[in-house]
């Protein structure tokens, strides 16, 4: 007995020349395509259904509706490249109204599969030599038993980047790839690739300042595109812009406290300006009966409040200037916190300040008294 597939091939060698030339027609333009979609196949499957049936009229119909098919397929693949950089610009504009990286981070993936039409696509973090997943997004069948178990083996996952990984090449170079049969391939981490049941998958860096911050992957496990080259580089054109909203918004918040701090210090200056009012000198007057001489560090000079500083007390505080925490002051002086927390107390209390932006303040005011009488 005959297959539906070869029976149907037989009817259609019996047809007159015109209608074999136009039932053969679509499969060489389905072959022109870049991939049949669903429809596509359903249509494919009736024409061969009618023709085995004998239903030559219904047959025809529905090779007509193929072939127009087929021609908006072919239009769509013609505007497909500068429909992804429109809806990848909307996309990332609307990311860059987030507040914090956190949100982008979380709304990314969605993002990305919206712009770039991937079934499901993941965010990660790189700290080091480990990568974690952050976020997840599944575009199509999100109730499907593998794509819910996959949400949950992401959550609270850490995976070490070995050498032989692809995702440490992607690291080390800066660039993404593209990881055909992926089932097969040993280099990847394996309880995940396997859980996902992805063919392949692609992937690029997320890189802010010169650094790579995270990784974006996709695939197109449901339709069962194939990917491209073309697809890997829309992943990486996305990838950039998910980079520079995040450098953008971490400059922000920079900005935003120094600024906080700048306020703080010109408000202890402005306290202290208000406690301490000027006193008249009077020229020419010897000190009087009872008035005591400053005292004199050696050398001769007048001792001041800044020559009672240690000189390790004065390398904190011009790190206490620059806005530094108690953390950056002891990696960058090679110390213990205990022992920053300790010298800052000594500063405290040889400056007369209650806090960090008081003595700033007062600091810069002895400094400057002190150029001026130098």
């Amino acid at each position: 007995m005959k297959s539906l597939t070869t029976d149907s091939c037989d009817r259609v060698e019996q047809l007159p020349a015109r209608q074999r030339e136009q039932a053969t027609a679509p499969r060489a333009a389905g072959r022109a395509t870049v991939g049949d979609g669903q429809a596509d196949h359903a249509l494919r499957e009736a024409v061969h259904s009618a023709l085995s049936a004998g239903r030559s009229v219904e047959a025809f119909r529905t090779l007509s509706r193929l072939l127009v098919a087929q021609r908006e397929m072919r239009t769509r693949l013609l505007r497909s490249p500068l429909e992804v950089l429109a809806r990848t610009r909307d996309e990332l504009a609307e990311l860059s109204q987030a507040r914090t990286p956190t949100e982008v981070l979380t709304a990314a993936p969605a993002a990305l599969c919206r712009a770039c039409g991937f079934d499901r696509a993941s965010i990660s973090t790189v700290n080091g030599s480990i990568w974690t997943p952050v976020a997840l997004h599944v575009e199509t069948s999100p109730c499907s038993p593998v794509n819910v178990l996959l949400a949950q083996a992401v959550k609270d996952c850490e995976i070490p980047l070995t050498s032989a990984m692809p995702e440490a090449e992607l690291v080390r170079r800066r660039s993404p790839v593209l990881v055909p049969r992926a089932q097969a391939d040993a280099r990847l981490y394996r309880p995940l690739v396997e859980l996902s049941n992805t063919p392949e998958y692609i992937a690029a860096p997320i890189q802010a300042g010169g650094d790579v911050l995270g990784l974006l992957h996709a695939d197109c496990h449901d339709s069962r595109r194939t990917l491209t080259t073309l697809d890997r580089d829309r992943l990486q054109r996305f990838a950039d812009g998910v980079g520079w909203v995040i450098e953008r918004m971490v400059a922000r918040e920079r900005l935003t406290l120094q600024q906080d701090r700048v306020h703080r210090v010109a408000s202890a200056v402005e306290a202290v300006v208000r406690e301490r009012p000027m006193v008249p000198l009077a020229f020419g007057a010897a000190p009087g009966v009872g008035e005591t001489q400053p005292a004199t560090a050696p050398g001769g000079q007048p001792s001041t409040t800044l020559d009672r500083l240690t000189p390790r007390e004065s390398e904190v505080m011009q790190l206490l200037l620059g806005g530094a925490s108690n953390a950056e002051i002891a990696n960058r002086l090679t110390v213990s916190e205990t022992t920053v927390k300790s010298h800052v107390r000594h500063i405290l209390r040889k400056l007369q300040a209650s806090n960090r932006a008081q003595a700033i303040a007062r600091y810069l005011c002895l400094t400057k008294r002190q150029v001026r009488r130098s």
